[in-house]
This record gives C-alpha cells, sequence and structure tokens, in this order.
C-alpha cells in the first residue's frame, strides 16, 4: 500500500474516464468565492478504475458524484469525462443510490425493469429481452425474472438496481452508499459480487462510502476527503492487494487503520473548531 497525491490528467497519457479540475462547489444560493463545499479539487479517474471515495460527513463525496452525473454543476473549476465536458445527464454515467424502493419502477417485473433502458434507447424487443436475460444472470438473479420489486429482498432489489444499471452499457457507474441500507450479511455477498461485476465488465466504477472495511474490499485507490467547508482529498491509497480480498490479511488490516485514521485527525479537528 502506498500514498499518492492527488493529481489531475498527465499529459500524454491515456483519456482518464473522469477529470476534475480545480474544481469548487458553492452551497446552493451562494456565489462562487464564497462559502465552499468542495474548493480546488483535482483528480483523475483511470479508464476501468474502481475508485472509491470517503471522508467524514459533509466532506461532499456525494455532492462530487452528482457534478459527475450531471444532476448539479460545479461552481469553480472543469469536469471531463472521456475528455469531453460534463453538460448535464447523460446515460454514458450510470447511477446506483442507497435507496432500494424509489430508485424501481413497482410496476415492472425484475426483466422489464432491467430491459427499460435498451427499450427507451429504441433496441428491438427481442434485443432488450436478450440483454434482461443477460444482466439478470449477471447479477445471479435467474429464476426471478417476473417477479415484481415487492416480491424481492432488498439485497435482490439493489441487484436489480445494478443490473438495470449495467443494462443500458454505461462507461461509468457511480455508486452512492448503495449497501448502506442493507444488513450485514447481505452487504457482504454483494461486496463480492460487486468486485466480480466489475472484473468481468471492465466498466469504470466510482464508489462513495462511510464504510473504511468496504472501501479496503472494493477500491484499487481510496482517496480521503477532508471536512467540509472547503473540503478537498488530501491523500490517495492504493490498495495492491489481489481480488477477491481477505479481511484477515494483515495488509488489509493495515490499510484500513491508516485510512481510519485520516478520518479521525479530520473529525477530531472538527470538533475542536466548533
Amino acid at each position: 500500500m502506498t500514498n499518492n497525491q492527488t493529481s489531475a490528467a498527465t499529459p500524454g497519457a491515456a483519456i482518464p474516464a473522469v477529470v476534475f479540475d480545480k474544481v469548487g462547489m458553492a452551497y446552493p444560493g451562494q456565489k462562487a468565492g464564497s462559502e465552499l463545499i468542495l474548493a480546488d479539487l483535482s483528480v483523475a479517474v483511470e479508464q476501468g478504475e474502481f475508485f472509491v471515495l470517503v471522508g467524514p460527513s459533509g466532506s461532499g463525496k456525494s455532492t462530487l458524484l452528482k457534478i459527475v452525473a450531471g444532476t448539479e454543476k460545479q461552481t469553480e473549476g472543469r469536469v471531463l469525462a472521456n475528455g469531453e465536458t460534463i453538460a448535464g445527464p447523460d446515460r454514458r454515467r450510470g447511477m446506483v443510490f442507497q435507496s432500494i424502493e424509489e430508485p424501481l419502477f413497482q410496476w415492472l417485473t425484475v426483466a422489464e425493469n432491467i430491459g427499460f433502458g435498451p427499450s427507451v434507447a429504441g433496441k428491438p424487443r427481442a434485443e432488450c429481452l436478450e440483454m434482461a436475460q443477460r444482466y439478470v444472470d449477471l447479477v445471479g438473479l435467474r429464476g426471478h425474472e417476473q417477479k415484481f420489486p415487492h416480491e424481492l429482498s432488498g439485497g435482490m432489489k439493489q441487484r436489480v438496481q445494478i443490473a438495470r444499471t449495467l443494462a443500458a452499457q454505461p462507461e461509468l457507474i457511480l455508486f452512492d452508499e448503495p449497501f448502506a441500507a442493507l444488513d450485514a450479511l447481505t452487504r457482504r455477498v454483494l461486496q463480492k459480487e460487486l468486485t466480480r461485476i466489475w472484473r468481468e465488465t471492465g466498466c469504470t466504477m466510482v464508489y462513495v462510502t462511510h464504510d473504511i472495511r468496504e472501501a479496503v474490499l472494493l477500491g484499487q485507490r481510496v482517496a480521503v476527503m477532508s471536512r467540509g467547508p472547503r473540503a478537498n482529498i488530501t491523500r490517495i491509497y492504493d490498495i495492491d492487494l489481489p481480488y477477491p480480498r481477505d479481511d484477515l490479511d494483515s495488509r488489509f488490516a493495515d490499510a484500513v487503520k491508516a485510512i481510519e485514521g485520516d478520518i479521525e485527525r479530520e473529525a477530531a479537528s472538527q470538533w475542536e473548531q466548533n
């Protein structure tokens, strides 16, 4: 495990999946340069990378995801996705939410939920059905295709949400604490499944979590954010451990301890100033 400083894109290198270049974000209704949620934040996420963001509450982790998703606009700096300035939502960037209820269409079956994106994109019905089945199999839901969301467990609902996002064939998937509402056992199973899906699809993933163990279990790099206001990325950890990861490995424990130490120091500094 090594510690890296934050950086934007390297000239001459392959185009990163996402670039934050001196990004600042003001609170709603305030002008740029006033009290900022994020300030002067620069980092690049590489193609096919599993990149995790952790940090104290109020550090702007979810705000960064919304900026990449195109549902919010930074007030300073620029954000690029595959070399293009983000101007708004785009089907090439999918998002998986913490909620296990609201994102799914309750009146559609599992297969219909998963096939919704391809159908909206105008693909023929036969192709939509084929794609839905492919992603049903990928997330381990074979046999549940004709069930409705109210007939599913929380973990199954989240699998449907992940499959529906993947079926839209995005280049990048954003995860906003997707397993936070699930019980510990289900969360553990889905963490392993998600790393399998990431490795099979090769899709770039940016993941927000408060769970340090989860961050080390999933991420190739884990970025630690400072507390807000004027939050930034203070350190990036390279998690050089093979998948699937063993949380009994001493190197795993060392990584968790180091990241926890960073976040505890941030939290302590906040209490000292209040």
